[in-house]
């Protein structure tokens, strides 16, 4: 791979997290002026509303609110913003473990011959570089809404044991090719897949993010390429991981209706107290 691919991959990833955080800190205004609107239960002062409102922000988050912030609104402080945007921009900011990476790779080509499938390239060069600059790539989306509807782009290592991330390797047997009703029957169904490999996981075990080795009658080159599935809801099939993050930026986040009907009102945090 060129340094010109390497620098447009790199663009990607920062267009994405930029994306994905500026969506994120949208939607944390919009819950700040839902706080600031809020009436204040009879005997509640002020004072005590917002230490509720921050401790609601820090569950709502599911992260540990700095100590500096004392309202609601100092989230949006630049050294607050700075500090919570690891938590924001769709990427897992713990080190990257590049032998325990390649270790997964090796993997991964160990089950692709297991299965007698030849490809022309592994692991894929742009996949593989993505894998160098971030430990992993998670969607975007805030808090319970992100935990239950986001399937990772790529999982951490760490995420799930070695042998669960090497076991995913499978050739898509399609119902009309006596294999009966499988997760693969709908999906893709325009695209001949020789062998897949699921670099993305999350809350539900059927469906990911996966890397295809792939064609199809507008795209006759063998070649990897990216998408996701849920169940017989599929994406489109993306050239590359720049193509996919592309589309990844805005996959599932979160909206400012699922904002407001989830945002516990100060009666129901006191009531839950």
């Amino acid at each position: 791979m060129d340094e010109e691919r390497r620098t447009n991959i790199a663009t990607a990833l920062h267009q994405y997290r930029e994306t994905v955080s500026q969506h994120n800190f949208n939607l944390l205004r919009i819950m700040m002026e839902c706080m600031e609107e809020e009436p204040l239960p009879p005997q509640v002062p002020a004072s005590v509303a917002e230490k509720l409102h921050v401790h609601e922000l820090g569950r709502y988050l599911r992260c540990t609110i700095p100590e500096s912030v004392k309202t609601p609104r100092d989230v949006l402080n630049d050294h607050v913003r700075a500090e919570l945007t690891a938590r924001l921009d769709g990427v897992l900011h713990r080190p990257v473990k590049w032998e325990q990476r390649e270790e997964y790779f090796a993997g991964i080509q160990t089950r692709i011959a297991e299965k007698n499938v030849e490809v022309t390239e592994f692991p894929p060069a742009d996949l593989e570089y993505l894998c160098t600059l971030v430990s992993g790539v998670t969607g975007p989306g805030l808090g319970t809404h992100h935990t239950v509807q986001q399937f990772a782009f790529v999982s951490a290592i760490g995420d799930y044991s070695l042998e669960e991330m090497v076991a995913s390797v499978t050739v898509p047997i399609r119902g009309d090719e006596g294999g009966g009703y499988t997760e693969w029957t709908d999906v893709w169904a325009d695209w001949e897949i020789s062998i897949a490999f699921k670099i993305g996981g999350g809350e539900r075990g059927w469906g990911g993010s996966y890397a295809l080795y792939c064609r199809n009658e507008g795209n006759e080159q063998w070649k990897w390429r990216y998408g996701v599935h849920d169940e017989d809801w599929c994406s489109d099939v993306y050239d590359s991981v720049e193509e996919f993050l592309g589309f990844y930026a805005h996959f599932r986040e979160t909206t400012e209706e699922q904002v407001r009907k989830s945002m516990i009102s100060l009666k129901g945090i006191l009531a839950l107290r």
